[in-house]
């Protein structure tokens, strides 16, 4: 289970970031600040995941290098 999340983590976190906004929107009438809670998790949750991808080592360069050690 945590093996696939952390496969899938990366779609998972940009459509909480597509949704937060929308979500934000509908709340507006509970709380006057939600649009600018939802844009601000959207946008966290975006940096996070360009954060986790450019950290991740490329499938092809290990690929590669395991293939020219031996």
């Amino acid at each position: 289970m945590l093996r696939r999340i952390k496969r899938h983590v990366v779609p998972i976190l940009c459509i909480i970031a597509l949704l937060a906004p929308i979500i934000g929107m509908l709340l507006i009438d509970f709380y006057y600040y939600s649009t600018v809670f939802g844009w601000t998790i959207g946008f966290c949750c975006l940096v996070t995941s360009y954060i986790i991808v450019s950290k991740r080592p490329d499938e092809d360069d290990a690929v590669t290098s395991t293939t020219e050690s031996h």
